[in-house]
């Protein structure tokens, strides 16, 4: 089984070929490999897409958590593919904030980006399914929500100061 595990990690570069050596190359097959995912859950197998966005954000995520691209596109594979409980770590582990993800069951009306609420030390997300399946890497919400966790980092030392941190994450 170990053997097994290391294979699914070693997908985010395919086996046998080069690692790439610079910052530069290792972004570029990173973002190719989150691609790769998301066009895996969006052709219906959202398990396959899930174990391969995870096998690539452990080879990569320090340089994840740090390029507004490839956390966007992070963030786009891991909604695209239900993988909603690696979401949440993942916005844990860069904001200090936990998050739950839920699909919205009474889809009526317009297509709306997901609504939070704050709700004892955790923030929910209700998503509707049908903003899942028109999810793109230029949604407004979604570049809204990399960039917020992508200056989380400031965030948080304004709170510890004091200062005022904003959770919402909706478009104004």
């Amino acid at each position: 089984m170990p053997n097994q595990q290391f294979d699914r990690r070693s997908q985010a570069v395919p086996y046998g070929a080069p690692r790439p050596t610079s910052d530069e190359a290792v972004a570029q097959a990173t973002l190719q490999a989150l691609d790769a995912a998301a066009a895996v859950a969006r052709a219906g197998d959202r398990q396959r897409a899930r174990e391969l966005c995870a096998a690539v954000m452990f080879e990569t995520q320090p340089m994840i958590v740090v390029r507004a691209e490839l956390l966007r596109a992070a963030l786009l594979t891991l909604l695209t593919a239900h993988g909603f409980k690696l979401l949440s770590r993942l916005v844990l582990a860069m904001s200090g904030r936990r998050v739950h993800v839920e699909l919205a069951a009474d889809c009526i009306g317009p297509v709306a980006p997901p609504r939070s609420l704050d709700a004892a030390g955790c923030t929910i997300y209700r998503v509707d399914p049908r903003w899942l399946d028109r999810l793109s890497p230029g949604d407004m919400f979604l570049r809204h929500w990399c960039d917020a966790l992508i200056a989380r980092p400031r965030g948080l030392a304004d709170a510890a100061a004091g200062g005022p941190v904003s959770r919402h994450l909706e478009p104004a």
